[in-house]
Order: structure tokens, then sequence, then C-alpha cells
């Protein structure tokens, strides 16, 4: 028993101590991710779960780089989990400084992801019912990877120390992306990785580091430090602990950042060392690459230009010519039974919010002639938002049967037209089924820190002051 839990708790400290990739040009050792790319399991909000295979059978597996210990949960076998044997005493990122949490340990072999063998390995073992795996830093340590949001992939390559990011930084080969270059720091005991943020709500302002997270979709903020600056908790009923905060902007460099945003209240969050996690709703808005061995996070996301009086215009991929179109992104995936998963990205700020339709097409790739249009919903917010959406999904089944069935038939998606203005029926990002003949339109929509299918808080007149460039443009006022 000693052994087993000495060999748990050696292999933390040689993953934690894993700071270099293998020599240049190498080929990837067996078992290792380095140039797979795998998808997404279609969601609506973006999330770090792609498929695995546990003995042959299929398992969502969690990309969580802020756990030290990968874990498997009880209910990945129908007859029990195997022996347990030995236990890791092992940093919790949720718990107070210096706190460790003891794992059962138990030796998982079968364990796949994509075409990866990962091998015979010690896991931590959660009761869970449910069958879930999550590679945390033990496994991903050696790894820089890279989330694709529009396409809901992402990829592994080798690591890379963060002085080669900074001596040759990474200029994008396409001329239309801006890329933000921005440093990591760990923490001391449990090594996870840690980004400098700002919040703003009003004039109150809460700077500090925070968890980079990738399990959950959602940034949560810690509630008695927010507070104390004066941001404040969104109002709840019968006197309930606060659920979430709306802010005004999320920041992680100068211009870079999300706006506005809901973030989970964390309430009792017990780790004194940082003021919350940021999720992928925040770092998930641009095509990010995530280092954490390399102490570095590279964001990446469309150029966009501004004119007084015009809507932003983004810059088309592979060149620097600017247009409104290049501004929204579609990607269509088939899947089983008939459904496609269908992704929509807007690349720009949407004050208003807005509508993008699409059009359906059929096995010949020509458009269909339906009676149900199909199309996104976005409420007013900040650029490189994304929602994914299977087609058709089984509450349009119950409330519009004839446009369920009538999607079966639809092979593939084009972009169409885009409207400015907010769906009042579809809060949030959603995808929306609109039938002509009955006017009836049904929405599946991305949840937020609030539930699902609640609206997203929107402060009146808080509209940006123009920049010095629109006001120089603008009329005299008159007094």
């Amino acid at each position: 028993m000693r052994s087993a839990r000495l060999g748990a708790l050696l292999l933390l400290v040689m993953a934690g101590c894993f700071r270099g990739a293998g020599p240049s040009g190498s080929a990837p050792p067996p078992g290792s991710l380095a140039g797979e790319t795998l998808p997404l399991l279609p969601s609506p909000n973006l999330r770090l779960v792609v498929e695995g295979r546990l003995d042959g059978k299929a398992v969502p597996v969690v990309l969580d780089v802020a756990r030290p210990l990968s874990a498997v949960s009880a209910g990945c076998w129908e007859k029990g989990p195997p022996p347990v044997v030995g236990n890791a005493r092992v940093p919790d990122v949720y718990a107070r400084a210096g706190d460790v949490r003891d794992w059962p340990l138990v030796r998982v072999t079968g364990l796949s992801v994509g075409s990866v063998v990962l091998g015979p390995r010690g896991m931590g073992l959660t009761g869970e019912r449910s069958c879930a795996v999550t590679l945390g830093a033990d496994v991903l340590a050696p790894y820089a990877f890279t989330v694709e949001p529009l396409r809901r992939e992402v990829s592994f390559v080798e690591s890379r120390p963060r002085a080669e990011y900074v001596e040759a930084p990474p200029a994008s080969a396409d001329p239309a992306e801006e890329v933000h270059l921005l440093e990591l720091s760990r923490d001391p005991v449990g090594d996870w990785p840690l980004l400098a943020a700002r919040v703003k709500q009003g004039e109150a302002e809460l700077t500090g580091p925070f968890v980079l997270g990738s399990r959950e979709p959602f940034s949560r903020l810690a509630l008695e430090p927010a507070e104390a600056r004066g941001v404040q908790p969104l109002e709840t009923a019968g006197g309930l602990p606060p659920r979430a905060f709306a802010v005004d902007e999320v920041e992680v460099a100068s211009g870079v950042g999300v706006e506005p945003l809901v973030l989970e209240a964390g309430v009792g969050w017990l780790n004194p060392s940082t003021l919350g996690r940021l999720g992928p709703d925040v770092w998930g808005r641009f095509r990010a690459t995530v280092d954490v061995q390399g102490d570095t996070l590279v964001l990446r996301r469309p150029r966009v230009k501004e004119e007084a009086g015009t809507r932003q215009r983004c810059a088309r991929p592979g060149s620097e010519d600017f247009q409104e179109e290049a501004c929204f992104g579609l990607h269509v995936r088939r899947g089983a039974e008939g459904r496609v998963a269908v992704t929509g990205a807007v690349y720009r700020d949407l004050p208003e919010g807005g509508l993008l339709h699409l059009e359906p097409l059929g096995e010949d790739g020509k458009p269909l002639e339906l009676d149900c249009k199909v199309g996104f919903s976005f409420s007013p917010t900040g650029r490189g938002v994304t929602t994914q959406h299977l087609v058709p999904w089984p509450r349009l089944a119950r409330e519009l049967p004839e446009c369920h069935e009538a999607l079966k038939s639809v092979r593939n998606y084009a972009l169409a037209l885009f409207e400015e203005g907010p769906l009042q029926e579809c809060p949030n990002a959603c995808l929306f089924v609109h039938q002509s003949s009955t006017r009836r339109t049904v929405c599946e929509c991305q949840p937020t820190p609030l539930g699902d299918g609640v609206a997203t808080p929107r402060k009146k007149g808080t509209a940006k002051p123009p920049t010095p460039k629109e006001r120089e443009q603008e009329p005299d006022d008159f007094l």
C-alpha cells in the first residue's frame, strides 16, 4: 500500500516538473497525444470534452488543466471498478491554500483517446454513477493544445518553453488574425495555471489572478473579494445565496476580453490566492493555445476594422481585405441518426444582438425549399461568440414535429442573411427554427450561470462612448 501511494505521488511530481519537449522534429513516443486533432463532443457551450474508449466502450473524456490527478468514475464499469491499489494526496484547486484531498487510486487499462492508447495508469476514483473520465495535468503536462471554437476541435503538440514563444512570437501565418501572447503563472503548491484578469462593473474594478479552467464552461468570481471592491451580484429571491454577477467586461489584456458577461458567483470560494476561475466563456472567444508547462496562453481572433457610421468589418482569412461577410462563420459536421452538428460564430461586436439565417442544403448540395427556417440568434454581446447545436433536437419533435421531420433531410447548411437585433423568443446564443405556416418559433439556447433559457441581464444606457475619431465626425452639440 505504501509503495503504491509513493508511486502516485512521484507521478505527480514528475508531471509538475516536466518543462520541455523532446528534440525538435522527433516523432512522438507511443501513447503521445502530440499530432492528434480531436472533435469536441457537441454542446451549445464550448466544453473541452472529447470521445474516448474504455475497454472498448465509448466514454466522455474531459480535459482539465487545473486538476493535478486524472480521474475515472465508478460508473464506467458495470460490475464495479478495479480494486483500489493505493491513495494519493493531491492539492485541491477549490480548497484552502495547502489543503489536500485523498483520492483512492485504481489501475486503469484499455483507455484510449482518438487513435492514442494511453496505456495502464493510476487514476483517482470518483463515486459518480455515470461514466466519465477526466485527464488532468499528469497526462496533459507535456502538451500545448489549441482549441478551435468554430470547428469545435482540439489539437495537441509538444509543449515549448516560454522563452521560445517570447524569442519567436507566434506570428500568425494568416494576416487576417490578431495575436496576443499572454503569460501564465502557476500556483506554487497545486501547480495549476493562473491568468491575471480585470473585472469591471460600472465604476467598480477587481484585478488579480484567476485559475485558468478548462473543465466547466463558465467563469466564476469569488463573492467576498468582489463585494469588497464594490462588484455586486444579481439579486436573488427569498434571500437565497447569490448565483451570478452581471459584469460589463472581463479583460485579460488591454482591449482583449469579453463584454458583457455573466459570471458564476463563487459563494464560499476557499482559494485565497485567486479571485476565481476563467473558463472557456472568456478565452474561448478566441482560437486559444494553452501551454501550461510553457507558461503561455496564445489568443488569436480575426482582425476588425471600425469606421464611423458603419458596422465593424472583418478581415477575410488569408488576406487583409475587410468585409462584413467575413465577420460570420459556419461549420457543419455530419453526425449519427440523420443529425448534424451546426456551429455559428460572430467575430464582430453585436451591440443590439443579431440573427444569422441559414440555408438548408440537400444531398446534392442544392438549396431545399422548406416551410421551416433555421438560423442562429444572438443577444447583445462582444466579438467572438460561438454556439453549437445538433439539428434536429428532441424538443423540436414535441413542439414542431413537421419541422423535426423535414430537417432530417438536410445534409448541410450555408450562410444566408444577417439581421441586426435579437429574437425575443430566444435569449442568449441560440439555434432557432421558425415554421412559416404556423408562425411558431422554437429554439435551443446556451445555458448561462442563471440557468437554461434565462435571458442575460442587460443594462440600459451603457453604450460605449464614441472613440476620438468618431467624436471628430459628430456634429457639434446644440445648447
